[in-house]
């Protein structure tokens, strides 16, 4: 699905099939040791040779030719984790 900046997506444990190049999905979400919450995503196989990475608020990450910012990542310490990522470029 070819999206338009500023527009945004939630993504959660598991597959998110919107994405323009292949899905992108959660694959662990957590509290670091400071309290703050990370996520680790996968991707579609133009990310293979990174495998899975790891994000924070604020970070961005590219699939399809679209850039992401995570603007949010929700309940990280539990089983409803969600985050929520905008398309900047």
């Amino acid at each position: 699905m070819e999206h338009e900046i500023g527009a945004e997506e939630k993504i959660t444990y598991g597959r998110n099939d919107r994405f323009v190049g292949g899905p992108v999905g959660g694959g662990r979400f957590w509290l670091e040791e400071d309290g703050s919450p990370a996520a680790k995503l996968g991707g579609p196989a133009e990310w293979s040779d990174q495998g899975m990475i790891d994000v924070r608020t604020g970070d961005t990450f590219t699939v399809g030719g679209q850039t992401w910012r995570i603007t949010d990542i929700v309940n990280a310490d539990s089983d409803d984790a969600y985050l929520t990522a905008v398309r900047v470029s």
